[in-house]
């Protein structure tokens, strides 16, 4: 009876071990506290691929649930990380990617990143091989610059209205080829399409989008323009609908893709597009 007792409660422990699950936890890095939050889907196996995702820059740091991952998570068995940014003299938390309000911030954030990634990967079991990032806004400015400086730690990057500051663009050449995916809004008065050269907005000079993508395309030597494809938003009424871009053919199968969602402003986009499946349909495209 003992025995048959002792079984039934490993059991119970292996069940709930299994169960879809929010971990929260902080580490150390470069003298800086950096917090997460990591979604664990049921039945997620051992070498599971991970994404991790950035905020945009706000007062408070944006919960799991203002993005759509975790529910493609749960479907497709893989982890979802959100990285929380740091607070700068301003009060606002985000990552340093050059706003006039983070100069007094840490100059290592691409090698933060990517060092509580690889302690994330090892704590819970997760694929070295098949991590990819993404991220709004600041989190989007964030894929740029990590880009730009050679991150190793993911296969394939997916900004959503991000830009490219200008000190980025003339200080690095990206040392190596990376897919990246931008799905972007042609009305946002906060990361203008456009770009913003002359540093109107106060962020800082960044680029209109044509340069951004058009220097990944070029650095990753895309041979292959696909045809542009159309579809309408999730509400036609509002005026939005989805411009598909796709360079392909590039330097060890990298590609850029861009979803142009005319006349949509600053956002996610979870109102004109299933952008967790969106997001993640890129991502699986370069699973190993």
């Amino acid at each position: 009876m003992k025995n048959f007792s002792l079984i039934i409660a490993l059991l119970c422990c292996a069940l709930v071990g299994n169960a879809q699950k929010y971990v929260t936890d902080s580490m150390m890095v470069n003298g800086n506290m950096r917090s997460y939050t990591i979604f664990l889907p049921e039945g997620i196996q051992p070498g599971a691929p991970l994404v991790v995702c950035m905020h945009g820059y706000g007062k408070k740091v944006a919960k799991p649930s203002r993005f759509d991952l975790d529910p493609v998570a749960a479907r497709e068995k893989f982890a979802v990380c959100y990285i929380a940014g740091l607070r700068d003299t301003t009060g606002h938390y985000g990552y340093n990617v050059g706003y006039p309000a983070q100069a007094a911030m840490h100059k290592h954030e691409t090698s933060d990143i990517c060092t509580l990634t690889e302690a994330v990967q090892k704590r819970f079991n997760l694929s070295k091989t098949n991590t990819f990032a993404t991220g709004m806004s600041n989190g989007g400015d964030m894929c740029y610059l990590m880009a730009y400086e050679g991150q190793t730690a993911f296969r394939a990057l997916a900004p959503v209205a991000g830009i490219t500051m200008a000190w980025i663009y003339k200080k690095y050449e990206a040392p190596h080829p990376v897919s990246i995916y931008e799905i972007h809004g042609t009305a946002d008065k906060t990361s203008s399409w456009d770009g913003d050269m002359e540093n109107k907005g106060g962020w800082g000079a960044y680029l209109p989008l044509n340069v951004s993508i058009g220097y990944w395309v070029a650095r990753n030597r895309c041979t292959t323009i696909e045809p542009t494809d159309t579809i309408p938003g999730k509400d036609p009424s509002n005026g939005h609908y989805i411009v598909r871009h796709r360079y392909t053919g590039g330097t060890d199968g990298t590609e850029v893709w861009v979803d142009e969602v005319v006349n949509a402003p600053h956002s996610w986009h979870a109102k004109d597009m299933d952008t967790g499946e969106a997001v993640w349909a890129f991502f699986r495209h370069f699973l190993k």
